[in-house]
């Protein structure tokens, strides 16, 4: 529910309770405006870049960078603990009502024939694409739950900057850089899975997310992930 205040008014306590995961000074705007609500207020980053926290008027975001193999075990593992631990601190600190949570899981698979496995599980005629996505979304239980696959590629851009230069700048500049200038880095398949517990705000304005409520959903996860027809193809 939206705050009437500024979070970063509780940047230290925050930062005390946290600090076993963001390692790092936490950034804020103490802007006192109540506008432009979805704008971070407070953002926070480990120092080797793995987690990533940011808070706003309307939300809370979480997010965990793993670029090495683990097992999917561990990945729920992973995924309930923090959640757990994040749910705690912001209850905590800021007595607020969480309407509802969602939990995404992102994986990348560098292949050379991921856009042949989508034009398969389409159906498609020809191959004549360049981006090529997917999505599938159902209502399970009290659950949204969503599955994307999506087929696409990265390109380096030998683009000018400096010390000055924003990522901002650096994506703008890409926009007007001819791909002949470029060269392709790598072709990749994203899957996403996630699961969020909208659907039950959406049909009971009184609801809020408790922790059975993630546990439920973490559960959930954890079964879609062993049942691999279900995400894979």
């Amino acid at each position: 529910k939206e705050l009437d205040y500024n979070p970063s008014v509780h940047v230290n306590e925050l930062e005390d309770e946290v600090k076993s995961i963001i390692d790092e000074p936490i950034m804020f705007n103490d802007n006192k405006l109540l506008n432009n609500i979805s704008i971070p207020r407070i953002q926070g980053i480990s120092h080797d870049k793995k987690y990533f926290f940011t808070m706003s008027l309307v939300n809370a975001f979480l997010s965990i960078n793993i670029n090495y193999d683990i097992s999917f075990d561990e990945v729920i593992l992973l995924i309930n603990n923090n959640i757990q631990l994040f749910y705690d601190i912001l209850k905590n600190i800021y007595d607020i009502k969480i309407l509802y949570t969602s939990i995404k899981v992102e994986l990348t698979d560098e292949t050379k024939n991921g856009k042949d496995k989508i034009i398969k599980l389409l159906n498609l005629s020809n191959n004549n694409y360049e981006d090529l996505s997917f999505k599938r979304g159902i209502i399970k239980d009290e659950y949204y739950i969503n599955y994307i696959l999506t087929y696409a590629k990265e390109y380096n851009f030998n683009v000018s900057r400096d010390n000055n230069t924003t990522e901002q700048d650096l994506f703008d500049r890409s926009m007007i850089t001819s791909l002949s200038e470029s060269t392709m880095n790598k072709a990749f398949l994203l899957t996403v899975v996630e699961i969020n517990d909208r659907y039950s705000y959406n049909i009971d304005k009184n609801y809020e997310t408790s922790k059975d409520n993630i546990r439920g959903m973490i559960i959930e996860l954890k079964e879609i992930f062993e049942n691999e027809d279900y995400y894979k193809i």
